[in-house]
């Protein structure tokens, strides 16, 4: 029997028929892969659209998805996913590429060689506390807490990405409680590797603000040890865009300034505590405004080196901070002022929470290091609205230098000056103790040239006196030591002169006549006031202190001027204060002569100044030391020599004024009536009032409060 061997050809081979058709299968299985590999991507791309918020919690739109099988490359192009109303688009991209390495995964490792992102953009929303993404979180949260086991396999792969890279992105970020609208436009960054779980990677970013400023990012991140390394580089940043946030804790008008920086934050993911931030910081043309649209705090450049900062520890060291030419516009009111006003500070404190928790907490002690403060071409405008008319009064060229602060230190020293008024200046050597810088200070400071008719406003409302001119040196030195206060001043002022008093004043002060007896023959007045008060009572008020003490010290000069005048013509103040006798005393010694010889010369030395002698006695003792010394009983003769001696007293007085002025003194001798209080228990005495021509003698004092 014969066995026929049946062959063919295909493809113009000659092959068996059994291998015929197993060829012809293989080959239609192979197609058929082939197509559905082919369709497979359309496929997915459909199923996507129609399953997307099922998958992937929101609505998808794919224009094209494709898949090179031979480089192992995914393709998307015009890819959007919605919100969760499915009509408005939450991001956005032009393409994605995606090129994994597959045969790494049997070797437990997740290969990305390339992830390239082109023209993303991405729309973030937020009102109150709710974010349109929080719908995304609830959903991929959920499914993670479903799939533990998922996530245990997935721990066991190493993850590695390459080539990141983001072209031309834009973020969209939408406050709707604060109608704040930011664009990052230009978004961009690439990362040439990263592998989480061993080795370190980098990446580069930047972005712009559609309101202005530039951002770069570079960091570098080791995934085994957890160390990462942050450079970012901010570039006119304009502050103004932030403004909306503080309308909930200022009540201010606007907000501009250009913020620059270069900081590197550093640390260890596993140790929240190592973080660290160095670099230095700057911010030109700052500018604040009150709700009236007017500048009330501003700079032209604010540099703030970051030496090292450890927030986490509480550990905070800046370097030689510098601010140029600050102006300050400085309100007071008489229940708060304007910067109260704007930082929103008048509201009432609440109480403070109580907690309920026994276990102590214990809070990480403030430590701070400030290498030096320099200020420099500063301004402050200050304005009183607390008295009857504004008080305004300029400071400029302020210059301000302190040495180092630090937490620890006990005493920080410092130096500052100042122009006042266009004219004034002032010098001051400043130092404090940082812990209680209110409580415990130091200042010596001295002021020339100062114009006291700038404090004309201040001096008719509480002396009623106006301030025609006049000018003033000044030498103070405050002294605050645990809250008391020990202030010495120093005045020396020239040619000052004021006007008729005026109104009602706070104090019933003798400004004028004080001011003229203090003058010495060339114009100038010397005043030593010391002040004292204790600041740790919450009802002081240091003006009221000063102007109290001010007030006394007038009164003092005016009703006991006898110092102040005796300096006038250099002699002792016990001899311009009264001339005495004794009751069998009449005779005019040298020792009165030679007084009243002095008040002749204060008389020439300060024209306007009324001189008046007022003689006193008690007559019934004077005669009762009469009859005893002159052995008389009859009351009559008593009597008439007690008014010889008298009368011999003043005459002799009298006409020793009149020998030595030729009749043109003006000194008064004057006899009160023998009623008056102050002849009880006297011996006879000339004593000498002072007051100036025109302005009539009074009682002053000052009320304590």
């Amino acid at each position: 029997m014969t066995i026929e061997n049946k062959t063919s050809k295909f493809l113009g081979i000659t092959i068996r028929k059994p291998i015929k058709s197993l060829l012809i299968i293989s080959l239609s299985a192979l197609l058929l892969v082939v197509i559905l590999l082919a369709v497979s991507p359309s496929i997915v791309r459909n199923q996507l659209e129609k399953h997307g918020k099922e998958w992937v919690g929101r609505k998808l739109k794919i224009n094209d998805l494709s898949v090179n099988y031979f480089t192992s490359t995914i393709t998307l192009t015009g890819t959007t996913m919605f919100e969760a109303n499915d009509k408005d688009q939450f991001v956005s991209l032009d393409s994605l590429i995606l090129d994994v390495d597959p045969l790494e995964y049997f070797s437990s490792s997740i290969v990305v060689e390339q992830l390239y992102i082109k023209n993303l953009q991405l729309n973030i929303s937020h009102k109150d506390s709710i974010f349109n993404v929080d719908d995304l979180i609830a959903f991929y949260s959920s499914e993670d807490q479903n799939d533990t086991i998922v996530e245990k396999q997935e721990d066991a792969y190493l993850f590695s990405l390459s080539d990141f890279r983001l072209n031309g992105g834009t973020l969209n970020y939408s406050d709707q409680s604060h109608d704040v609208t930011q664009t990052l436009n230009n978004l961009s960054f690439y990362l040439p590797h990263v592998e989480w779980g061993r080795g370190s990677s980098k990446l580069d970013a930047s972005f712009k603000l559609s309101d202005g400023g530039r951002f770069g990012i570079a960091s570098e991140f080791d995934s085994k040890k957890g160390d990462y390394l942050l450079h970012v580089e901010m570039d006119s940043l304009d502050i103004s865009a932030f403004k909306p946030y503080t309308k909930d804790y200022l009540k201010i008008g606007d907000l501009t300034g250009l913020a620059h920086g270069k900081v590197d934050i550093s640390g260890n993911l596993n140790t929240v505590n190592t973080l660290s931030i160095q670099g230095i910081s700057s911010l030109e043309n700052f500018a604040l405004t009150d709700d009236s649209g007017r500048t009330f705090l501003s700079a032209q450049k604010v540099v703030c080196p970051i030496e090292k900062l450890m927030p986490m520890q509480s550990f905070y060291a800046l370097g030689d901070i510098s601010i140029h030419a600050p102006n300050v516009d400085f309100e007071l009111f008489k229940e708060s002022n304007n910067f109260y006003r704007s930082f929103g500070l008048e509201e009432p404190e609440t109480a403070p929470v109580t907690h309920t928790d026994t276990k102590e907490e214990t809070e990480m002690p403030l430590v701070y290091t400030l290498k030096s403060v320099q200020v420099d071409e500063g301004k402050l405008k200050f304005t009183d609205h607390t008295t009857s008319s504004p008080f305004v009064y300029n400071f400029s060229k302020v210059k301000m230098d302190f040495n180092e602060i630090k937490s620890d230190a006990h005493w920080v020293n410092g130096k500052a000056s100042m122009v006042l008024n266009e004219r004034g200046k002032l010098e001051a050597d400043i130092g404090f103790n940082p812990k209680d810088a209110a409580m415990n200070m130091k200042v010596n400071y001295v002021i020339s040239d100062f114009q006291l008719s700038d404090l004309n406003i201040y001096s008719m409302e509480y002396t009623g006196y106006p301030i025609l001119y006049g000018d003033m040196y000044y030498k103070g030195n405050i002294d605050i030591d645990k809250g008391k206060l020990n202030l010495e001043n120093k005045l020396i002022v020239h040619n000052a002169e004021v006007g008729n008093k005026k109104g009602s004043p706070f104090y019933n002060l003798p400004l004028k006549v004080a001011l003229f007896i203090l003058k010495d023959k060339d114009g100038v007045i010397n005043m030593d006031i010391p002040v004292r008060g204790d600041l740790n009572d919450p009802q002081v008020n240091i003006r009221k202190i000063v102007w109290r003490t001010f007030g006394k010290f007038l009164v003092k000069t005016v009703t006991s001027p006898f110092r102040a005048l005796s300096n006038l013509i250099n002699v002792d103040p016990g001899d311009i204060r009264e001339i005495n006798y004794t009751y069998m005393d009449t005779t005019l010694v040298a020792r009165r002569e030679h007084q009243l010889n002095l008040l002749r010369r204060l008389e020439k030395s300060k024209p306007g100044l009324d001189i008046e002698l007022v003689y006193f006695n008690d007559k019934n003792k004077q005669k009762e030391e009469i009859a005893k010394e002159l052995n008389l009983l009859d009351t009559m003769k008593i009597d008439s020599v007690s008014k010889v001696f008298d009368a011999v007293r003043v005459a002799s007085v009298k006409a020793y004024l009149a020998k030595q002025s030729n009749d043109s003194t003006k000194i008064k001798i004057t006899i009160p009536s023998p009623t008056n209080l102050k002849n009880t228990g006297a011996q006879p005495v000339f004593e000498i009032k002072y007051k100036m021509q025109g302005e009539e003698q009074q009682d002053f004092k000052i009320v304590e409060e």
